[in-house]
């Protein structure tokens, strides 16, 4: 049997080279439509987290916590992190304050020195994140009662103090007075730190509302947790490492990260009623997920469209192939050779060209993926795409590999036993029933409809989290009402 197929494709090698070439190309473009898809997805997704939206994508938890259940507090939050990102690598910072404190009045304008005076407070940060502009580092010691602490470089230029100089403090609810000596200016490393979301003043120095801020006051932790100063607010921000989240996982990141701010809020046992909780990840997340729906309906619509081409190809293929053969098959029927007989030698045929296409479309996907990220500008975006051809592509390309060999051996599957097929009875069948009917007709009027509803209102179409139906079907009614018309 192997040797009577072989024959039969040499002798009409012409009409299945083009059937082989319509198969490898619908088979290949759709298996690179898919492993790109899945990769520009995962990608985007990851650098939407990782840059432009790094700072919602955290979780910021802040409260008056007393030193005695500040351990408790700290475990608290971190356990709620690792739960509000859905168990993904997290890590969770620290950031200890003290209460308000009024600055000397002589450090202010005359023309402010009616009005409130300028605040500051203290602030345990982390020096890793820090860079000493002069002076030194402070330390824990308190010398005759004066603490040690260093300035903002901003705050101390506005101020016009720096090492060496002693201020005297005031705390804003006791009015109790602390002596502090300036031993250093410090600068922020990098200001697009997310460390830099736990400050007030975003690392600034200087933050003015309806008054004046000015700091923090670099000291250091003992000092804070020694209570000689006053109690402030601890900051908790929990950043999560999204390199290994795909769009399978954004639901349960959603709903995790939703549901433990409420969780954190209702623990008044570890934290009070001053706990402050904030995340702006779930609308991040549903941002994206409306924009991955509008890129997914964009490709589905050159998917669709490109079905339906290669469809329409290799149906006239398969077409003018058994019209070719209308002499052979009448040969082969003569001699008792029954229907099935005849499928089965055009389903053969049909694997040599579905069998190319299901292996070499995989392998061309991932070039083909690399080679439009090269050319496009996802490059300079800095976007990295995963161009391995994964489960998904392999079954892409061998469902689609299947559905063209299916379309080329429909023609003889729909041949009944005794039919007498020629070229006249072919011609005369060219046109099926329903378009006879007036279904043609009625896939037009179809067509414009749902064209007239895309048009009407296309913002409606484009929103959602999931690939909206007329959005991708109206310009594929479009081209098949057209092509049944033709």
């Amino acid at each position: 049997m192997t040797g009577f197929v072989l024959l039969r494709v040499r002798a009409h090698r012409l009409l299945l080279g083009a059937a082989l070439l319509a198969v490898v190309l619908t088979t290949t473009v759709l298996a690179a439509l898919a492993g790109f898809s899945g990769s520009i997805g995962d990608a985007a997704l990851q650098a939407v987290l990782r840059d432009r939206s790094a700072a919602a994508a955290t979780l910021r938890v802040s409260g008056e916590i007393p030193a005695e259940r500040r351990a408790a507090a700290d475990k608290a939050v971190t356990e709620s992190a690792h739960r509000a990102f859905d168990g993904l690598p997290v890590t969770v910072r620290r950031l200890e304050n003290s209460g308000p404190y009024a600055l000397p009045r002589s450090l202010q304008s005359p023309a402010a020195r009616e009005g409130d005076p300028d605040l500051t407070h203290f602030a345990a940060l982390d020096r890793s994140r820090l860079t000493l502009v002069r002076g030194a580092w402070p330390s824990a010691a308190r010398t005759g009662g004066v603490v040690e602490a260093a300035l903002p470089r901003e705050a101390a230029e506005r101020l016009r103090t720096g090492p060496g100089a002693v201020l005297e403090l005031t705390d804003r609810l006791t009015d109790r007075r602390v002596q502090v000596r300036i031993t250093g200016v410090y600068a922020p490393a990098d200001l697009t730190d997310p460390y830099w979301l736990l400050d007030w003043a975003g690392g600034q120095g200087v933050r003015t509302v309806s008054f004046t801020t000015y700091g923090p006051l670099l000291a250091d932790p003992s000092l804070l947790s020694s209570g000689a100063l006053a109690l402030g607010e601890t900051s908790w921000l929990g950043t999560a490492d999204f390199s290994r989240l795909d769009t399978g996982g954004i639901a349960s990141l959603r709903t995790a990260a939703t549901r433990e701010p409420e969780r954190l809020l209702a623990d008044g046992t570890t934290f009070g009623t001053t706990l402050s909780v904030d995340t702006g990840l779930p609308t991040v997340l549903a941002q994206t997920e409306r924009a991955l729906a509008v890129s997914r309906s964009t490709l589905l619509i050159v998917a669709v469209q490109l079905v339906m081409l290669a469809a329409y190809a290799l149906l006239l293929v398969a077409r003018l192939l058994s019209t070719e053969r209308s002499g052979e098959t009448a040969l082969l029927r003569a001699r008792g050779g029954s229907r099935r007989r005849i499928a089965g030698l055009a389903g053969a045929e049909a694997l040599l060209l579905a069998l190319p296409a299901a292996v070499v479309a995989p392998l061309l996907s991932g070039p083909l993926t690399r080679l439009f990220a090269e050319r496009s500008a996802l490059s300079s975006l800095g976007v990295r795409l995963d161009t391995s051809a994964g489960p998904t592509v392999w079954l892409v390309s061998a469902g689609v590999a299947l559905a063209c060999a299916a379309a080329v051996v429909a023609p003889a599957l729909a041949a009944r036993d005794g039919d007498a097929v020629s070229l006249r009875k072919a011609r005369a069948g060219t046109l099926p029933w329903p378009v006879r009917a007036g279904a043609d007709l009625a896939l037009l009027l179809l067509a414009g409809i749902a064209l007239w509803q895309l048009q009407r209102q296309p913002e409606a179409a484009a929103e959602g989290s999931s690939v909206d139906p007329v959005l991708v079907a109206a310009p594929a009614l479009a081209l098949l009402a057209g092509t049944v018309l033709t």
